[in-house]
């Protein structure tokens, strides 16, 4: 079954690796370090303290790997009937194949241990091709509406040409696909999820960083098209075309990160105060000391 799974998931990865290094998209780096990536933190995840504890096998990983291969040979039969966008949802079942496999080969401990890293190798997948179609139009229209709101907030008079083009008569901006935010939303969402896994304590304060990475990633993009329009506003269309049209997509990243670590170590002190405040027993009932009368 492990050997007909291997043959059944070869058209995906030709198929990604067709897209990514073709070039047709700016996140192909992010995207083909996915995988070693995801090997060097199942590296990491093997160290914890967890990975020793007992964890005997269950039976149940012999269905579960038949009903993952199932899933994995209709929707390839989908992607060569109805639409080639299937092969994105066979490439979804690559990861819960390997986790099936990982669990009947050393025990649901360990592989819940691996989930994450294993989960981490679907950010090889091709996000940005199989998305464009019917996110990147919001992501323009919400780019060109934060750049409108800041240009208007500093006094330039911008109008609105369509839901993703604003103006005045010194200069104009189209936000295309190139310019939405997606590249930086999917390779900040990948470091985001490996520094909360790695460094951050708490579940629930890594998914407050998690769900930080949208709109940090959304109000910076919006950031540089505005100034991409005071850039040829003020200069002219080669100044505004230049380095930091092409550029600055990369050097934004690192003040971005900057913030989410920065919130990171906020959250970790106030974790680790809440900690200390616990007592040793856990509990917590029982009524506060009194002062004394008078």
């Amino acid at each position: 079954m492990a050997y007909l799974g291997c043959l059944a998931c070869l058209p995906v990865p030709f198929w990604f690796s067709d897209i990514w290094l073709g070039g047709v998209l700016g996140g192909a780096g992010s995207a083909l370090l996915a995988v070693p990536i995801a090997m060097v933190l199942a590296g990491f995840a093997s160290r914890r303290p967890g990975w020793d504890a007992p964890a005997p096998q269950r039976p149940g990983a012999d269905r579960a790997l038949v009903a993952v291969g199932l899933g994995l040979v209709v929707s390839l039969a989908l992607a060569g009937w109805v639409h080639r966008d299937f092969l994105m949802l066979a490439g979804l079942m690559i990861p819960a194949l390997v986790f099936v496999w990982t669990w009947g080969a050393v025990g649901w401990g360990r592989a819940t241990s691996l989930a994450m890293p294993i989960g981490f190798i679907g950010f090889a997948l091709p996000w940005e091709w199989f998305l464009h179609k019917s996110v990147d139009l919001f992501l323009q229209e919400w780019t060109a509406d934060i750049a409108v709101a800041l240009l208007r907030l500093a006094g330039y008079p911008i109008r609105y040409w369509n839901d993703y083009t604003f103006y005045t008569w010194e200069f104009y901006v189209i936000v295309n696909e190139t310019c939405s935010g997606m590249n930086l939303l999917v390779t900040l969402s990948m470091t985001v999820l490996v520094f909360g896994w790695v460094v951050q304590p708490s579940v629930k304060n890594r998914l407050a960083l998690m769900a930080l990475v949208f709109p940090v990633t959304m109000l910076a993009n919006g950031v540089r098209v505005a100034v991409i329009y005071l850039m040829g506003h003020h200069g002219d269309q080669a100044l505004a075309m230049g380095p930091w049209h092409y550029r600055t997509a990369y050097i934004l990243f690192l003040p971005v990160f900057w913030f989410i670590y920065v919130v990171n170590n906020a959250l970790t002190r106030r974790w680790a105060r809440q900690r200390q405040g616990q007592p040793p027993d856990g509990g917590g009932g029982g009524s506060p000391p009194q002062s004394p009368a008078g």
